[in-house]
């Protein structure tokens, strides 16, 4: 992650100093999750806890270093929002840092004792989950997708938001007894990866759900159509695919877009699908570039294949891009 540009971003209360934030995010495809608050206390070299000053509400004053030197005071002042929120809860404290190692102090999240205690793991791994360690931080939020605290949960949610769909299907990721709920709320920026949440989650009550989704992401031009399509692929298997496949063969009032966006759907599953669900995906876009050419470009770059592929038996034998949420 770059250390600028994180303050530009975080203008409108981005991490979770408030309710309902309403980041928008692109399409499922081309989408690139936003830097979560992990993300930014990695970049940066100077973290504090702070309470608003007592002298001057509106100031913040520091209580703690947690990373960098000690200071007497930070050039941040206190936010409407997060005043409101700690005048309900008297006892938590904010947290703050450096955009980078020499930028303006941002205002990053209202911390209660348990998300302090994760923020100080974060701090104490810094370096090497700077440098990776990718699976140990997303085994860690894994365990905090129902944790009681709202802004927990929120973080956990966009943690695995940014991790590959492959380690998202290793994790051993628990049941989330508001799922069904949650993929209703209306959280936009967070439903991408709901949407995969549901289709990893094993339960088949999930199926209907994202096969109706799915037709109305088709018929609307509405995001995250490839979401719906991965979901209910990892969910229903060679039965989905075949649906899909069927349906891009069959529709002749898909769009070439929407087509594309199916196929990266089905290149995505075409990797990390079981063996069974892994030919019919093959089987069926072999026979579907035969008939659809002006897919071919697009195959070529989802499943790493020749162009002359579309017009033999051979089947793809890799994955060269991944489905951005």
């Amino acid at each position: 992650m770059r250390r600028t540009g994180i303050a530009a971003w975080l203008l409108g209360g981005m991490i979770s100093l408030g309710a309902g934030q309403s980041a928008e995010a692109c399409a499922f495809h081309g989408y690139v999750p936003d830097p979560t608050l992990v993300d930014i206390l990695l970049a940066t070299e100077h973290i504090v806890v702070a309470r608003p000053d007592p002298a001057d509400p509106t100031r913040y004053k520091p209580i703690k270093a947690l990373l960098g030197p000690d200071t007497a005071s930070v050039p941040v002042g206190v936010s409407p929002a997060t005043r409101a929120r700690l005048s309900e809860q008297t006892t938590q404290t904010v947290l703050l840092a450096r955009d980078g190692a020499y930028g303006s102090w941002l205002e990053l999240a209202v911390l209660d004792d348990r998300f302090r205690g994760v923020i100080d793991h974060v701090v104490e791994h810094q370096i090497e989950w700077s440098f990776g360690a990718d699976a140990e931080r997303l085994s860690m939020f894994s365990s905090y997708l129902n944790d009681p605290n709202p802004d927990l949960r929120r973080l956990a949610l966009q943690e695995l938001d940014r991790a590959p769909y492959g380690a998202l299907r290793a994790a051993r990721l628990p049941q989330i007894p508001t799922l069904k709920q949650d993929l209703n709320s209306g959280d936009s920026d967070l439903l991408p990866i709901r949407i995969l949440l549901a289709g990893l989650s094993q339960d088949p009550g999930f199926g209907p759900y994202l096969s109706q989704e799915l037709d109305a992401a088709i018929a609307r031009d509405l995001p995250y159509l490839g979401a719906y399509a991965t979901a209910w692929i990892e969910l229903e298997g060679k039965t989905a695919a075949q649906s899909i496949l069927d349906r891009m063969t069959e529709d002749e009032a898909l769009t070439l877009d929407t087509r594309i966006r199916l196929l990266e759907a089905l290149a995505l599953q075409h990797t990390h699908a079981p063996a069974s669900t892994r030919r019919v995906i093959a089987r069926g876009v072999a026979e579907l570039l035969r008939s659809t050419p002006d897919l071919r470009e697009a195959a070529t770059t989802q499943f790493g294949f020749g162009g002359g592929w579309a017009s033999s038996d051979r089947e793809p034998t890799k994955n060269t891009r991944e489905i951005d949420r």
